[in-house]
């Protein structure tokens, strides 16, 4: 939870009391402490009530309580103005059509006082730590369109992520993830690198939920672990995201791609993080162990099951996988026996020729089936010429276009010298004369 904002953590904390995996009461402690400092003061008596088999509960919650429904009600009379006029949703979009969707134009034209947008934040803030995620991102994205402070617009951008996330609407958190990557990457120069690490740290956590609910999520995750700055984030910070990182690559399209360059980071934190997923990756691409790397994969069926984000690819995974060890025994044998994939895959024979042919098909593989010796006969693969050039030069492009850039930088830089030092003697001639 180092990576995650507390109203992030109680879906795990639900989670694991649904599986029974912990004590009820060991959860329900948990529950308490990450309740405690928000303004979910119900829930949080709630939960001490059943904790302690009782009717009473402490005398500084009801404080609190109190304290939250007067903050509550201060604030809902210092932000009335402004939120009458963004409740009025045409009313906001024609000020945005005509470009006068700002503070300056609220306060002079509609009698927003100045203040009040400080009090929007504030008011967001409180609905966030109240649980009512759906008032905070909209309030979240009216203050971002109209603060003009990039620290506040940047800290709303956060708040808006998670409270998107908690409502679940995967679609818009994937953009506000996207937004926020841009952002992160955009302060690069004006932020400190360690504080940099970390938001790139915070983001590839919280995006979790996006990437294994959204169906493109899974992609969504190669892209953006595969860059090498969060690729250097993921191995310094946070290498226990590999567990995940191996599952979206199994389920990747693209997995070929990219598996070599797995396998060498599991293989380089294989003394910071290892798990059943890691293992057999490592077992089946890098030391070619097809046992080895079975064994592994019945560990990560139970794994799965007992991960919040991984349980319900759990089967998509298993099949995955299986297939992956497939193609690469394929890859080393040319005649199989039907017999000993049946074993390997912990199938019956019959079973097992109904999935090889399946395979066969779906993987558009060159093979066919030796129904009399029972085997599976693979054909030999060889590229073509045209593939091999194509692979040799797909990334000619791009990195003519980076190259091409890197020289009009110079180019310009060189230029900018130049036109300096040519005002210099200028500016000494004209100091003289003066």
């Amino acid at each position: 939870g180092t990576y995650l904002d507390r109203h992030l953590v109680f879906p795990l904390l639900e989670f694991l009391q649904e599986k029974e995996l912990y004590k009820a009461d060991d959860i329900l402690q948990g529950k308490l402490a990450l309740l405690y400092p928000t303004n979910m003061v119900d829930f949080a008596m709630d939960i001490y009530k059943k904790l302690h088999n009782t009717d009473e509960v402490p005398e500084e919650m009801v404080s609190r309580r109190q304290a939250a429904v007067q903050r509550l009600e201060s604030l809902t009379e210092e932000t009335a103005p402004i939120r009458e006029v963004l409740d009025d949703a045409a009313l906001v979009q024609r000020l945005r059509d005509e470009k006068c969707f700002t503070m300056s134009h609220l306060t002079e034209q509609r009698g927003v006082p100045a203040g009040a947008l400080g009090s929007l934040y504030e008011w967001a803030r409180f609905q966030y730590e109240c649980g009512n995620y759906e008032g905070a991102a909209e309030c979240l994205h009216h203050f971002r369109l109209l603060t003009t402070n990039p620290e506040q617009a940047f800290l709303a951008q956060w708040g808006k992520f998670g409270a998107e996330v908690l409502n679940r609407r995967w679609d818009v958190a994937l953009e506000d993830m996207n937004k926020l990557k841009e952002t992160i990457e955009s302060r690069v120069g004006s932020t400190p690198p360690l504080m940099v690490l970390q938001q790139r740290s915070w983001l590839m956590h919280w995006a979790l939920y996006v990437f294994f609910n959204h169906p493109e999520g899974r992609a969504a995750m190669v892209d953006l672990c595969f860059q090498d700055r969060y690729l250097n984030a993921l191995q310094t910070n946070c290498p226990h995201l590999l567990r995940y990182l191996v599952v979206a690559v199994t389920l990747s399209k693209r997995k070929q791609a990219v598996l070599r360059e797995l396998t060498r980071l599991i293989a380089q934190e294989d003394t910071n993080f290892t798990d059943p997923t890691t293992r057999f990756l490592k077992a089946l691409v890098e030391d070619t162990d097809f046992d080895g790397a079975l064994r592994e994969l019945a560990d990560c069926e139970a794994v799965m099951a007992s991960d919040y984000f991984l349980v319900q690819l759990k089967d998509e995974f298993m099949h995955s996988a299986k297939l992956l060890v497939f193609e690469s025994y394929c890859r080393i044998h040319r005649r199989i026996d039907i017999e000993s994939v049946a074993r390997m895959l912990s199938m019956s024979v019959e079973d097992a020729e109904r999935w090889v042919v399946n395979l066969v098909r779906d993987a558009h593989l060159d093979a066919r089936i030796d129904s009399q010796a029972n085997h599976v006969v693979i054909a030999p693969v060889v590229p073509s010429v045209y593939q091999k050039v194509i692979e040799k030069t797909k990334g000619l492009q791009f990195r003519s276009l980076v190259l091409s850039n890197a020289i009009e930088q110079r180019a310009a830089e060189a230029a900018a010298k130049a036109a300096a030092s040519a005002l210099q003697p200028a500016a000494a001639a004209a100091e003289g004369a003066k």
